[in-house]
């Protein structure tokens, strides 16, 4: 995988790239809940597993957290598909 530092903000993990910022979105939609909506990634930087990255981190977040995640964007819905082993919680 590659090796990439993920920051945390409240709502965002995101890494900073040498062509942008790649990002992960998520929000509180109700108790224990949150949605995961948007990914992003800059197109010189795909391929390089950091979408990934961000889905990891925000998973590990969530699994801490007791967090049920509510897979609302298409890049996290393949990732829960072929990551069961990570999600412990989802809606």
């Amino acid at each position: 995988m590659t090796a990439v530092k993920i920051m945390h903000s409240k709502g965002r993990f995101y890494a900073r790239t040498a062509h942008g910022e790649a990002e992960l979105l998520y929000r509180k939609v109700g108790e224990g809940k949150i949605s995961i909506f948007h990914t992003y990634v800059p197109e010189e930087e795909r391929g390089r597993r950091i979408a990934e990255a961000l889905a990891r981190k925000a998973f590990d977040f969530a699994n801490r957290s007791g967090l049920a995640v509510i897979p609302d964007c298409d890049y996290i819905k393949h990732f829960v598909l072929k990551h069961t082993e990570l999600v412990k919680h989802t809606a």
